[in-house]
């Protein structure tokens, strides 16, 4: 710096004239320190990787290099079970999907037809009650529509002479039992079938069908009229008089029908008073038996039975005395939904 100083003295310059030129050197030898280290970097950089690429190949060539021909075998073997296993879990896995889908179809199945979801029902036959008329105390009977069919079916290979003695017999006998059942008054017998709802029945028309309304009928036979009131019936005058009287009685009565449904049955409402052991029709006090008698003089198809005044499932006695032994068994009447 003194040389530098000297120099500049001699031609006229100063001291700080020299510090600056001093600063631009240092400058200009740190850029060009900073640009060879830049380019020794760069080049380290990139002589490095290729180096390990080739060390990477190297290797793999030695590994492949020192197996012996058996032992390549061996590894190929090794791996093509080992593929086999793969595809033998893999057809499993797609045996044991199917096989739980299948289980779980069935189950879904069978919780549908829990749920009548596949169950179907059907009815043709109208729906009648069958009623007798005890023409000399007045008063009218619900007779099983199932003991009368049974009497009164013609048998195969019966004579004429033979199918008259047994109806005349099954009749007499029907007739009897009959007679230790409740009697009802003209009031009583048309509310209870006031209790009987309309329904709705599929007529056919040629390849189509169309649903009608249709109420609740009345069946009877004269002939067992006739009996329940004492007579034999041997004259035909008489029968003649009793098919006059009768019709004349069921013509008068059962013209009020019940509320309208749109269901395929008529619908009945029972309703029950657990404490006392009775059962109410439309107002008309019955015990278990006379609605075990009611619900059976029903015949072509059965009546769909809502129960009403509990709060809980049905009673033991109801379904013992009442339901079961009037067919309905398989299942117990809904409860009202309000």
């Amino acid at each position: 710096m003194k040389s530098l100083n000297d120099n500049y003295a001699a031609g006229a310059g100063n001291s700080h004239e020299t510090f600056s030129d001093l600063m631009f050197c240092a400058l200009i030898v740190l850029v060009l320190f900073i640009m060879a280290l830049a380019i020794e970097v760069s080049t380290r950089v990139k002589a490095s990787m290729p180096d390990k690429v080739v060390e990477v190949k190297k290797v793999e060539e030695v590994e492949l290099s020192t197996m012996t021909k058996e032992e390549v075998a061996e590894l190929s073997e090794k791996l093509q079970k080992q593929q086999i296993e793969m595809d033998n879990l893999k057809d499993q896995l797609a045996e044991s999907a199917t096989a739980i889908q299948t289980e779980r179809d069935q189950v879904q199945n069978r919780m549908a037809a829990l749920s009548g979801e596949q169950r179907f029902t059907g009815a043709r036959e109208p729906a009648q009650i069958k009623i007798a008329y005890d023409y000399e105390a007045g008063k009218f009977l619900f007779i099983s529509s199932r003991k009368y069919e049974h009497a009164t079916r013609r048998l195969s290979g019966e004579s004429a002479s033979a199918r008259v003695r047994r109806i005349r017999r099954l009749l007499t006998s029907l007739a009897i039992e009959a007679l230790s059942q409740r009697m009802y008054t003209e009031e009583e017998v048309n509310a209870i079938y006031e209790g009987f709802s309309t329904y709705k029945e599929v007529e056919p028309t040629g390849s189509s069908y169309k649903i009608v309304d249709s109420i609740v009928g009345i069946s009877y036979s004269t002939t067992l009229c006739s009996y329940i009131a004492g007579d034999a019936g041997e004259s035909s005058e008489l029968l003649d008089v009793v098919d006059d009287l009768v019709e004349k009685v069921i013509q008068k009565n059962f013209n009020k029908t019940g509320p309208k449904s749109e269901a395929m049955y008529p619908r009945v409402v029972l309703h029950l008073d657990t404490s006392r052991k009775k059962i109410t029709i439309n107002g008309v006090e019955l015990s278990p038996r006379d609605t075990k008698e009611i619900l059976l003089s029903l015949e072509g198809r059965g009546a769909m039975i809502d129960l009403e005044g509990l709060s809980g499932p049905p009673p033991e006695w109801l379904t013992e005395e009442v339901l079961i032994p009037a067919g309905y068994i398989s299942k117990t009447p809904k409860l009202p939904s309000n």
